[in-house]
C-alpha cells in the first residue's frame, strides 16, 4: 500500500509540472526562445557564492569594513550581470527542424535540430541535454548551427523523444538558464537484422518457379557438349557433330529468376521477431547483391522493386508489425 502511495504521488508531481509548463508556453518546435519560455537559477556554485557573500556582509557591518562592504558589492553586482549574460544567450534563439533518420534497433539515433542565431553576439557554452544524453554546441552571430544528440537504442518501431532542455551557464557558471523542449516529431526504427541469417531463398514464389522451367526445357540456347548416354535424341546437334565427328549435345540454360520472393510467414524462426530478424537481413542482402525482391506479409505485398525508396518501405512496413 505505501508502495502504491508512493507512486501515485510521484506521478503527480510532474503532471502538475506539465499543466503549469504547457500552460506558460508551447514546447514543440518550431520556436524561438524568450523571456517566458527561459527559466534561471543559482549553480550550485552560484549558491555556495551566495552564501558566502552573505556571511562576507553580515561580517562586514558588525566590524564596520568597508573594504569588505565593497568586495561584497562588487562580486554581487558581477554575479547580477551574469545572470542577465546567461539569459541573453539564450534570448532570441530561433531553433527548428527536429528529427532522427531511421536506424536498426540496437544502433544509438541521432536526433537533429537547427539552431538559428540571427543575432549580431555569439552564443557560446550552450547544451542540449536529453535527460539520456548530452551535446554541447556554439552558434557564432549571423550563423546556423546543427546540433545533435545521440539517443540510447530503441525497439523497433515508432517513437517521439522525451523532453529536452536548452541550457547554458556562461559566462561564470554561477546561473543556470534553460529552457524545455518537447517534439512531437516522430521517428522510425528498423528491426534488428538477424546474425547468420540463412541464404535468401531462390526460385521466387510458384508463378515464378514455373516460368523459370518454361524458359529450361525450352528455348534458350547455351552451349555445346559432348554427347552423353541418356540424352534426348532431339538434343543431338547433328551438323556440328558431322563437323566435328563426334556427337554433340546442345546444353540449355537454366533461366534463374533475379527477383527474390520474400514472405514473412515462410521464414524461418521460432517466433516474430525472429522471422522479422531474418527477413531484414534478406532484404539488406538483396540490396547489396543490387536484385530486385518482393515482400509479402499476410495479404500485402510490396515489390519487386530493388530501390532505396523500396528498402525503406519494406523495412517501415517490418517495423510497424
Amino acid at each position: 500500500m505505501a508502495q502504491a502511495t508512493g507512486s501515485r504521488s510521484g506521478s503527480r508531481r510532474p503532471n502538475l509540472l506539465d499543466r503549469w509548463l504547457r500552460r506558460r508556453t508551447r514546447l514543440d518546435l518550431p520556436l524561438t526562445l524568450a523571456y517566458r519560455r527561459i527559466f534561471i537559477l543559482p549553480t550550485r556554485f552560484g549558491w555556495m557564492l551566495g552564501v558566502l557573500m552573505g556571511a562576507m556582509l553580515i561580517g562586514s557591518l558588525n566590524f564596520n569594513n568597508n573594504l569588505g562592504l565593497l568586495t561584497t558589492f562588487l562580486i554581487a553586482a558581477t554575479a547580477v550581470n551574469s545572470m542577465l549574460l546567461a539569459f541573453r544567450n539564450l534570448d532570441g534563439l530561433h531553433l527548428r527542424h527536429g528529427k532522427a533518420r531511421p536506424v536498426h534497433a540496437g544502433e544509438p539515433v541521432e536526433w537533429r535540430m537547427a539552431a538559428i542565431n540571427e543575432s549580431a553576439r555569439d552564443r557560446t557554452g550552450l547544451q542540449l541535454d536529453s535527460g539520456e544524453a548530452a551535446s554541447g554546441f556554439d552558434v557564432p552571430a549571423g550563423t546556423t548551427q546543427e546540433v545533435t544528440v545521440r539517443l540510447p537504442d530503441r525497439h523497433r518501431g515508432w517513437h517521439r523523444p522525451r523532453r529536452m532542455r536548452i541550457q547554458t551557464t556562461q559566462p561564470l557558471g554561477l546561473f543556470r538558464a534553460w529552457s524545455w523542449i518537447e517534439p512531437t516529431s516522430r521517428f522510425l526504427v528498423w528491426p534488428r537484422p538477424a546474425s547468420g541469417a540463412p541464404p535468401l531463398p531462390e526460385g521466387g514464389d510458384d508463378r515464378q518457379g514455373l516460368r523459370s522451367q518454361a524458359l529450361e526445357e525450352g528455348e534458350d540456347f547455351h552451349s555445346l557438349r559432348e554427347w552423353r548416354e541418356g540424352d534426348p535424341l532431339h538434343r543431338i546437334a547433328w551438323k556440328a557433330s558431322q563437323r566435328h565427328q563426334t556427337l554433340l549435345s546442345r546444353q540449355f540454360r537454366r533461366e534463374r529468376s533475379r527477383e527474390v520472393f520474400l514472405c514473412l510467414e515462410r521464414a524461418p524462426g521460432r517466433d516474430l521477431e525472429e522471422r522479422i530478424g531474418i527477413v531484414t537481413a534478406w532484404i539488406l542482402r538483396a540490396e547489396q547483391q543490387k536484385r530486385p525482391w518482393i515482400l509479402e506479409i499476410g495479404a500485402q505485398r510490396l515489390g519487386p522493386d530493388a530501390s532505396e525508396r523500396h528498402k525503406h518501405e519494406c523495412l517501415r512496413a517490418l517495423a510497424e508489425l
